[in-house]
C-alpha cells in the first residue's frame, strides 16, 4: 500500500529515525521538513538508501511553512498519509525570567507550527495519522523550563482536540510525552548550555532502569505501531514514553550544578 509521511525536525534524532523506520516498513516516500539545510541533505542522502526522500529547508517560525510544506509533500508525492511533528525548540526559561522573545521562539516552534500543520494536513489526507512529540514536561517539571514546559502542555491539548475533530475523516491523532532522550540536539543542549561533559550520558545512563537513555529508534518503533493497522482503533492516545514517569520531576545529581 502506498503511503507518504511529511515530517518536521527531519534532519536528525526522533524526525530522522521515524523517517527511517517507516521507509523500511514500506513507505513510498518521506518529505523531510527542517531549517538546517546542510544537515538536513546529509541525512536525506542517507535515509535515500532505504527509499524515496524529498527535502525543503523552510523556517517553522515562518506563518507560511504550513501550507508550503504540505503543498512540497503533495507536489512530489500527490498524497500525504502521515504528519509527524518532531520538530521542537527546547530554550530554557522559567516564569521569573522568560523574555517575549524566548516566549515567541518556543510557541512559534512547539504550538503554532504543528498546528497549523495539522490544519494544513488534514484539507488533503484522505485518511491518516498525525503524530505529535510533545514531553514528559508537559506535566510540570524544575523552574527553569516553565516556558517550554507550557508550550508542549499546549501541543497535548491540540492533539486532543484533533482527534474529536478529524475522527469522522478517518484522521487519527497522537501525542508521544517523550522522556530523557539521547539526540544530536540533547547532546549539544547538556553539554553547551548546562556545562556537562561529554559523557554525560554514560552516568545518568547507568541510573536507568534499562542502562540507557531513550533512543530516536525507540520512538521509531512506537511511530511504526500508531501508524500501522494493528492501532486502526486508538485515536487521541496520549503517550507518556519514559521509563521512570515520576524521575523528570527530580532533579537529577549529574544536572545539580546547573
Amino acid at each position: 500500500m502506498s503511503r507518504v509521511a511529511l515530517i518536521t525536525g527531519g534532519a536528525q534524532g526522533i524526525g530522522a529515525g521515524a523517517a527511517a523506520k517507516l521507509l523500511k516498513e514500506g513507505f513510498t516516500g518521506v518529505a523531510l521538513l527542517d531549517r538546517n539545510e546542510s544537515r538536513l541533505k546529509q541525512e536525506a542522502t542517507v535515509l535515500s538508501k532505504l527509499g524515496r526522500v524529498e527535502m525543503i529547508a523552510v523556517d517553522l517560525r515562518d506563518d507560511t511553512t504550513p501550507a508550503k510544506a504540505v503543498a512540497f509533500c503533495m507536489e512530489k508525492f500527490g498524497r500525504l498519509d502521515v504528519l509527524i511533528n518532531a520538530a521542537g525548540n527546547t530554550q530554557r526559561g522559567s516564569v521569573a525570567d522568560i523574555t517575549l522573545q524566548n516566549y515567541h521562539a518556543l510557541f512559534d516552534v512547539n504550538v503554532k507550527a504543528p498546528l497549523f500543520l495539522m490544519q494544513e494536513a488534514a484539507k488533503v489526507m484522505k485518511a491518516g495519522t498525525i503524530i505529535n512529540v510533545a514531553s514528559m514536561i508537559a506535566h510540570g517539571g524544575p523552574p527553569h523550563l516553565a516556558a517550554y514546559s507550557a508550550s508542549k502542555a499546549a501541543l497535548v491539548a491540540l492533539t486532543k482536540h484533533a482527534a474529536q475533530e478529524y475522527a469522522w475523516a478517518g484522521i487519527r491523532s497522537f501525542c508521544i510525552n517523550l522522556g530523557w532522550a539521547l539526540t544530536e540536539g540533547e547532546q549539544a543542549l547538556q553539554t553547551q548550555y548546562h556545562g556537562l561533559p561529554q559523557d554525560w550520558s554514560v552516568t545518568v545512563s547507568k541510573q536507568m532502569p534499562s542502562g540507557r537513555l531513550i533512543l530516536p529508534e525507540d520512538i521509531a518503533d512506537l511511530v511504526a505501531y500508531l501508524v500501522s493497522p494493528s492501532a486502526q482503533m486508538m485515536n487521541g492516545a496520549v503517550i507518556d514514553f519514559e521509563q521512570i514517569p515520576e524521575g523528570m520531576f527530580r532533579v537529577h545529581p549529574v544536572l545539580k550544578k546547573s
